[in-house]
Formats: structure tokens, sequence, C-alpha cells
């Protein structure tokens, strides 16, 4: 949150409860969105809320059925119009006022505040936020991961900023990283988020670093294992990548407040050791893990499928069936551990059982529970929030793009790309069919 003598700025408030169907919780769960709308009340100067992108993490529906009931003072939601159209569609839905932020547009909010949102990857955002002279570059979670994408916006940010005073950006993220035994593959993306951050601060040389956004962890017993491997703050500021930035890497903690025009990293120093006692606590902490969904009967899995399946081809007419067909989507094998049943999912066959051999896998792609292949297929963005939750295990060498690719038509749907804008629809299956080719590319180039 920032605060100005005109107005205050809130970026992305997750602020309570879990996500993703329980399997995210907050880190730290001292803070609750009552509590911020009530500061906002008493605020007394117009406020803004900056989404950056429609998912749980950044866009928490329970904060924004609460501020539009109880806030009383005057707000705007911004958001940046792009590929994914969701993020508007949700903010009309719950009836709140907005404004758009067009890619690289310089938005005057109240005063000398400005905001230049900045587009990032596929529906990522950054924003750069000016005021008195001070410039913040919000990262998020993972906006501007790599260094050709730090260059690439390099030259319009310091456009709107001759320096960077305060750099928020990410060192771990939300999702599936691997099976339980995959440890290694846990520290790989943990030294990728370090070397992310490091690439971050090289490019755009702030006077200071907070990291944020990665202070959640999995809440569920089928996805706990997430936990392990990810970077703690002690360790994030002892990996070797970050030795440069030590001096102006500050961790806080929540409500610690830093005036951009005093407070320096020499200064900042308690705070930083508090933060990261504090940090250390929570990291450590072994909270019970939250239960999964019910179980759910073949029935009601054959019946689901059956209603996503007109859902698809409503939205898109015969698309998924002529992708199946091509090849280009394969029909989906899953191993149901709790009814100890392998279904088969087609968009041409429709829902079958599978005989599952002594109980096991056999040769499905992927293995998830009944109740959340059940939520997969009820719900408009049942894919992308079971793979942000990680409720799922991968049992073949291509069971995660089979899987990803599957379920392709629920999540153009669910980005606004459907039969009425057939442009967009053939954009998007160029993107990903053009992200399949490099894949397959570097797996031929890493098999020599």
């Amino acid at each position: 949150m920032l605060r100005t003598d005109g107005a205050v700025l809130v970026a992305d408030p997750w602020l309570e409860g879990t996500i993703l169907d329980g399997a995210w919780r907050l880190v730290d769960e001292s803070s609750s969105n009552a509590a911020l709308v009530e500061l906002l009340n008493g605020a007394g100067v117009p406020v803004y809320i900056w989404c950056s992108r429609a998912t749980p993490d950044r866009f928490s529906s329970a904060f924004m059925r609460l501020f539009r009931t109880q806030f009383r003072g005057i707000a705007t939601f911004l958001y940046r119009p792009g590929r994914d159209l969701r993020i508007g569609e949700e903010l009309r839905r719950h009836r709140l006022p907005l404004a758009e932020c067009p890619d690289g547009a310089t938005v005057t909010l109240a005063g000398d505040l400005r905001l230049t949102a900045l587009a990032s990857g596929d529906g990522d955002s950054a924003c750069l936020i000016s005021c008195r002279g001070r410039h913040i570059l919000n990262l998020g979670e993972r906006a501007l991961p790599t260094a050709a994408a730090c260059q690439g916006a390099a030259a319009r940010i310091r456009q709107a900023a001759p320096r960077i005073d305060l750099l928020l950006s990410g060192f771990g993220g939300l999702g599936w990283c691997g099976n339980p035994e995959s440890f290694a593959l846990r520290e790989a993306a943990a030294g990728a988020a370090a070397e992310r951050l490091a690439v971050q601060a090289e490019c755009f040389r702030p006077q200071l670093v907070v990291p944020i956004a990665s202070f959640a962890r999995p809440a569920r017993a089928d996805n706990a294992w997430l936990h392990g491997g990810r970077l703690a703050p002690a360790e994030l500021l002892e990996h070797p990548r970050l030795e440069a930035l030590r001096g102006v890497l500050r961790f806080l903690m929540p409500g610690v407040t830093v005036d951009l025009q005093r407070d320096t990293p020499a200064g900042l120093a308690c705070a930083h050791a508090l933060a990261l006692d504090h940090w250390s606590a929570c990291w450590q902490a072994r909270p019970p893990p939250l239960p999964r969904p019910p179980r759910a009967s073949p029935g009601e899995l054959k019946a689901a499928f059956a209603r996503y399946r007109e859902r698809a081809g409503a939205a898109l007419h015969a698309l998924p069936w002529l992708l199946e067909t091509a090849g280009l989507l394969r029909p989906l094998l899953v191993y149901l551990p709790d009814l100890r049943q392998n279904v088969a999912l087609s968009y041409r066959d429709g829902f079958r059982l599978r005989p599952a051999r002594g109980g096991t896998a056999s040769t499905a792609h992927v293995a998830l529970f009944s109740g959340t292949l059940l939520q997969l297929l009820r719900t408009d963005d049942g894919f992308d929030k079971v793979y942000a939750g990680g409720c799922f295990q991968t049992l073949r060498r291509s069971g995660l793009s089979v899987f990803g690719r599957f379920f392709l038509p629920q999540r153009m749907t669910r980005r606004g790309v459907d039969r009425r804008r057939p442009l967009a629809v053939a954009a998007y299956l160029w993107h990903a069919l053009k992200s399949r080719t490099v894949r397959t590319a570097r797996r031929l180039q890493a098999a020599r």
C-alpha cells in the first residue's frame, strides 16, 4: 500500500483466507480484509486499487465483496487490458468502478501520483508508480522474469523514471513444481527465483529491494510436498547469486512503513533483522493440512464431463473435437487414487472407465483425487486452479503437457477467447502451437 498526501494506492490485495480450493494459505495470517477496509475508510482521500491479474492470489473475491459493501469513500480499480480478458470482466461482475491503464501509458491518479502499466508475458503486468520524484517498480510474483524481458522493458521504464528507488518483486511462485520425489526440480525453481531477482536488480539498479508476493505455503495434504525446497527469506538472502544485493535487499514485516523521502537500506537494517526472525518462524511452522474436496463418484464425474464438453462445444463449436482428431490434443488418462480407478477423458468419445491393474495407475498421464477432478470439470477456471494449486502428480514424462493441452479449450474460453472472437482464437492457438514447438526443440537439443 502506498500513501501520498492526496491518495492511497493498494496493489493486489490478498489478506486472508485460503485460495484455490484450500490449496494455498498465507504464511502470516495476521492481516484481514476488514482491517484494510477500515483503514481505507479513515484515509480521507481517493483510493486506487491496482489489479495485475485475475488470479486468486492477486484478485481476492472475498476482498472485492467486502470492499463493495463496506467502503464508504471514492475508489477506482485499475487494470491493464490485454490478451487475458478476465480481469476487466471480473471487476465489472463485482460492479466496481474501474479504469483501464493501457500498456506503456502513464496515467495520472491524484496530484503527481502516476502509474504506468507494463505488459509482461502471457497476461501478466508490472507497474511503475511515480510520486514526488520517487519511483517504485512493482513486478509482483513473476513479471519481467528474465534478463531479456527486463532489457526489453528497460527503455520504456527509463523514459518514465530516471532511477528506481524501490523494487518490489517475488522470490517464489504458486503452482505445481514436481511430484513428491522431485526435490531437485523444486531446488532448481528456487535457484531460478533467486536468479530472477538478481537480473531484475542488475538491470534496474534500485536503491532498495523489498521481496513481496511469495509469502504463501501449500496447505493441503495432496500438495504439502511443494513447500520442500522453497527458499525461506534467510536462505534467499544467503544465496550466492544475491551477494551483491545484501546491502540493499530488505525484508519487512506486515504493517511496517517505509518513507521513501527519508529511509535508506541502512536505516531499515533493524526492521530487516526483525522481519527475518518473523518470517523464519512462519516458515518453520507446520499448521495441520486442510481437507481436500470430498470424494466424487464415477457417475458424478461422468455427468460433470458431459456438461464440460457441452460448454466447450458451445463456446468453440467443434474446435475441441477437431483438435483431438488432428492429434493436437490427446485423450487424457487420469488415475483416481481414492477410487483406485483409471478414467479416460476425450472430446470425441466422452468419459470412459479404464481398468486399474491391481489398483495402480497403469498408463495414466496424471493422478489426482476424484473431488479435485470434479472441481476441475465444474468450474470455468478448473485447470488453472488445479495447476496453481499443485494438487496432482504426473505419471509419465509427457503427462504434464498432455494434461495442459487437453484443457486448452477451457483456458481459452476462461480468457474470453471463444467463437465470438475468431481472430483471437487463431492467435491463441498460434501462440500455443509455437510454444509447444519451442519446448519440443529444446527437449531434442537436450537429448543430443
